[in-house]
């Protein structure tokens, strides 16, 4: 007897020493879908820098770069399979990094495959799906990289990387091969939740993440399911949407987006995980930046002159130019402030005249910058003087100075005018 319960104390310490191998430091977010979250892009070389803490399971094996299923790797592209590029995944494991402490690890676990249906994923309609459609890209991948089910492969890589780690969220791009279908985000909703089940997860502790598809302004022919992936807060409340404004298309087919699409959506995904954690999406200070990724995060210029005819109402944009070259709307990032104009639902409305106005919009980026950045919204009609340089140095004016409104103007110290319409000895002037 005593021999057992020795046995068994040393059993039960074997077990003890398994579980404090767990990293409470070691943040793991599943990845499921189709192409986009597969990764459709090919990488170029700014993509080949991968900090050390951002990790990937081969939920699969590779043989370019040599991966076992398995087993963790530092994520550099291709993170989802070997006929995967560059996808949602990878930008969004580097801003998470960049924004956690130094003692955090983040770590991707994805199986996704091109054109799969969002059943390929439910436990109870995958195995009929794949006998229904054995002749399938999606089919084939399924069968050749995740053993013909994908929901288990998923399943049991997730429970795999909860030896090291503990699960913080389960990103989702899909949509375009169920494309409008109303009962989509029940369909997501039985995945996540049988998903919370099997790895005995908890809804509030785990939230979802759901990217929008390529929208119709970037060639997206899949650009309707986007309203129906804006009802998954209503129907998952532990869910956020990622939205697709201004991400670029590849130019080449309608569903998917080109590599600087993906590292936009990457790092929004990233901003929405940081923030369901009441973090700030902002660079930690401990964390030593690679250029290639501060350029990505540098802004250069941003857009400051919309024009706009009289009486017509405009929508608030706030784009910017990046080191790296690539665009991007801030707008959601950003807020708008504007003596001239009331700001209703986002937008202004420019008067008869035609004659805008300033609205400031203020951005903070990655560094924790604050960027305040003057806009002109509307048209300069003809007559009104254009004085650029940002002010106008008034000492050889006289008089009073007024806003188109009529109300008398203080300038600065120093006699300045900072940005905007003015009327000086009956004179219209715009300073810009």
């Amino acid at each position: 007897m005593k021999k057992i319960i020795f046995v068994c104390a040393l059993l039960v310490a074997g077990l003890s020493s398994v579980r404090a191998e767990v990293d409470p430091n070691f943040y793991i977010y599943l990845c499921f879908g189709q192409s986009n979250m597969e990764g459709n892009a090919q990488w170029e070389s700014v993509d080949n820098s991968v900090n050390a803490r951002f990790k990937m399971l081969a939920t699969t094996n590779f043989s370019s770069p040599s991966r076992t299923l398995g087993r963790w790797y530092t994520a550099t592209p291709p993170i989802v399979s070997p006929v995967g590029k560059l996808g949602m995944s990878d930008y969004f494991g580097r801003t998470m990094v960049a924004a956690l402490p130094k003692d955090v690890k983040v770590g991707v676990v994805a199986v996704a495959m091109g054109g799969t249906p969002i059943e390929m994923f439910d436990k109870d309609k995958c195995e009929k799906k794949l006998a229904d459609n054995p002749n399938e890209w999606w089919a084939t991948i399924t069968k050749n990289y995740y053993g013909g089910n994908a929901y288990q492969r998923l399943i049991d890589m997730a429970r795999k990387a909860q030896e090291t780690g503990v699960i913080k969220g389960i990103l989702l791009h899909q949509g375009c091969s169920n494309n409008c279908d109303p009962n989509w985000p029940n369909m997501v909703k039985k995945i996540y939740n049988d998903m919370l089940t099997d790895l005995g997860l908890n809804a509030q502790d785990v939230p979802l993440f759901v990217g929008e598809t390529l929208r119709q302004d970037q060639g997206g022919a899949c650009y309707g399911h986007n309203s129906v992936i804006a009802n998954m807060p209503k129907v998952v409340k532990t869910s956020h949407v990622i939205h697709s404004n201004g991400c670029p298309g590849n130019n080449t087919d309608p569903w998917h987006f080109n590599a600087a699409g993906y590292r936009t959506m990457g790092k929004r995904y990233a901003y929405s995980a940081l923030q369901t954690m009441g973090l700030e999406a902002k660079k930690d200070s401990t964390f030593n930046m690679v250029s290639s990724l501060k350029k990505f995060f540098t802004v250069k210029s941003f857009d400051d002159h919309y024009d706009a005819k009289a009486r017509a109402s405009v929508t608030l944009q706030l784009w910017a130019t990046f080191a790296d070259g690539h665009r991007e709307d801030l707008t959601e990032e950003a807020t708008f402030t504007s003596t001239d104009f009331k700001i209703t639902s986002g937008k202004v409305k420019i008067p008869s005249t035609g004659i805008g106005g300033i609205v400031t919009a203020t951005y903070t980026d990655f560094f924790g910058e604050e960027h305040n950045v003057d806009m002109t919204i509307g048209t300069i009609p003809d007559g009104i003087e254009e004085i650029e340089n940002g002010e106008l140095k008034i000492e050889n004016w006289t008089g009073a100075v007024y806003d188109l409104r009529g109300q008398k103007v203080t300038p600065r110290t120093g006699n300045h005018l900072p940005r905007g319409f003015y009327i000086i000895n009956g004179k219209k002037v715009y300073v810009h």
